[in-house]
């Protein structure tokens, strides 16, 4: 079966009823390495290293990481010496979710849609360094299908599975046990080795993982949506009702009491009746980290993402501090 990473020319520009910009990345093959590419690529890495390292020994996480997975290990190894940074370096900036949660904005916001061909998953990645990811992302044609992501991602935020499913990550405050599977590398694993949703849904459940988080999966049939709110050792599933949209943010709604969010409350107003795109790149929906748009469809086999436009314009920040972080949760 093969898959299709959507790809409009990249000088069309869509602009959303709001005013708001955004245009579609470029699609790569896991074998080819484009210069430009790579060079955005490392520019990430640099910025999210600099702001682990700012962590302390808890960067060490990764020394440990490396050891216990042999397979990211050697998937490590094979990147760095195409991007041109060291594999302890590269590995340690794709286990940043777990690194930085504790000291991050919350941020992403998902729908898992029913649809007439079959249901879809949208969602806004809102991550940081914003400008260093948008600039860097790209589809990645890989083994396992379609990585949203950039070269030398080892692990996946959002990602589509030949065997009929796809998935996607948002940030949530679970806990933290350096013993579990760090959560970027978790999901790619599922994405390597899951022989459908069904097999996708119990693994999400049952790993224990290095932090929580909220993850999305979504099958091949209107009824294959699922929300699953995990804490390190624990999980909740949250499925639709009928054809309504199933909504995520950064928010447990069923493990914990849920707190208000004005991202949550918008889609569930208004995703019903508004196409994907249009919901999520409404000012309402859209935060300053929002820097990749994903619209994934199993039953199609189609991928396409797409990054703020006024971010690709300006020049990407030398660094990304703690400080950063707390001026984008008080924005």
């Amino acid at each position: 079966m093969m898959i299709f990473a959507h790809r409009t020319e990249p000088t069309m520009r869509i602009t959303n009823r709001e005013g708001y910009t955004y245009e579609p990345v470029p699609v790569v093959a896991d074998q080819s390495h484009p210069p430009e590419q790579i060079a955005r690529s490392k520019a990430l890495f640099r910025a999210t290293l600099e702001l682990c390292n700012q962590l302390g020994p808890v960067g060490r996480v990764a020394q440990s990481v490396f050891a216990k997975y042999p397979t990211h290990a050697e998937r490590a190894r094979i990147a760095a010496a195409i991007v041109g940074v060291e594999p302890l370096e590269l590995l340690t900036t794709n286990i940043c979710y777990d690194l930085l949660l504790g000291a991050s904005a919350m941020g992403c916001s998902t729908l898992a849609l029913a649809g007439p061909s079959g249901p879809v998953l949208a969602r806004n990645m809102d991550w940081f360094p914003p400008v260093q990811v948008a600039q860097a992302s790209c589809l990645v044609n890989e083994e396992f299908g379609v990585n949203a992501g950039f070269l030398g991602m080892l692990g996946a935020v959002t990602g589509l599975s030949r065997r009929g499913f796809c998935l996607c990550l948002n940030a949530a405050f679970g806990g933290f046990d350096p013993s579990g599977y760090p959560v970027l590398l978790f999901l790619r694993h599922v994405l390597d080795t899951a022989r459908d949703y069904g097999q996708a849904v119990e693994m999400v459940e049952r790993e224990p993982l290095m932090s929580g988080g909220i993850i999305t999966v979504v099958g091949s049939r209107n009824d294959e949506r699922v929300v699953i709110e995990r804490t390190t050792k624990d999980a909740v599933a949250r499925r639709p009702i009928g054809s309504a949209p199933l909504v995520a943010t950064n928010h447990f709604r069923k493990l914990s009491r849920p707190q208000e969010c004005p991202r949550y409350e918008h889609l569930t107003a208004h995703a019903a009746g508004t196409p994907a795109l249009e919901a999520l790149t409404s000012r309402s929906v859209l935060q300053d980290i929002t820097a990749q748009h994903v619209v994934m469809c199993p039953t199609a086999q189609t991928a396409e993402m797409y990054v703020p436009s006024h971010m690709l314009a300006v020049a990407a920040p030398p660094a990304v501090t703690p400080a950063d972080l707390y001026r984008y949760f008080v924005s």
